[in-house]
């Protein structure tokens, strides 16, 4: 098959003209039963593997993460955002208080005002949509085990606190027995 000089240089610069991904960060995935893993550090302080969960709306931290966060001053009481009920996959319901997390990092890609949950009974912390859906893509390459996300300037990266607090909050407790939900315990409210 032929072409004509005069269609390749046509191809070639409408090719030219249409927008390019600018780089993307590709960060090594590990494994934990069956799910993936990525290396986060958090407030530039602390670094955790997370499961990388985008089924979840928000990242969540285990409560051993919020106490060294705390302990080690990159968590202040300015950083609540307030308290919510959560809503777990398997449909129940849990008291939890939101936070903003003032950088995550993940590779070369910094994330600035990330909404997280605490989960008192979490052991490991989770990657969800407050993360991920600041990026215009996120990739999974299963065969090199990578997860790929777009570099800056590919979507407008929302800044708390104009960014909606995601579902599964609740803008009011549902109704429940009193005392069903309770004040959180692991949060002391400011004296």
């Amino acid at each position: 098959m032929r072409y004509k000089p005069t269609t390749l240089a046509a191809f070639l610069v409408v090719g030219s003209l249409l927008p390019t991904p600018a780089w993307a960060a590709e960060i090594q995935l590990g494994e934990s039963g069956g799910i993936y893993t990525v290396p986060v550090q958090i407030n530039r302080s602390v670094t955790l593997q997370f499961l990388v969960d985008p089924g979840s709306a928000v990242v969540v931290i285990p409560r051993s993460v919020l106490n060294s966060l705390v302990l080690n001053g990159t968590l202040t009481q300015d950083d609540v955002v307030g308290t919510g009920i959560a809503e777990l996959a398997d449909r129940s319901l849990y008291r939890a208080i939101r936070l903003r997390l003032r950088e995550l990092r993940v590779g070369d890609q910094v994330v600035r005002d990330v909404i997280a949950a605490v989960a008192p009974a979490l052991s490991q912390p989770l990657l969800g949509q407050s993360f991920l859906g600041r990026f215009s893509s996120v990739t999974f390459d299963n065969q090199r085990h990578l997860l790929i996300l777009p570099g800056p300037g590919s979507a407008p990266v929302p800044q708390y606190p104009a960014t909606p607090l995601p579902n599964p909050y609740y803008p009011q407790v549902p109704a429940a027995p009193p005392g069903f939900y309770g004040q959180p315990s692991y949060w002391q409210p400011p004296r």
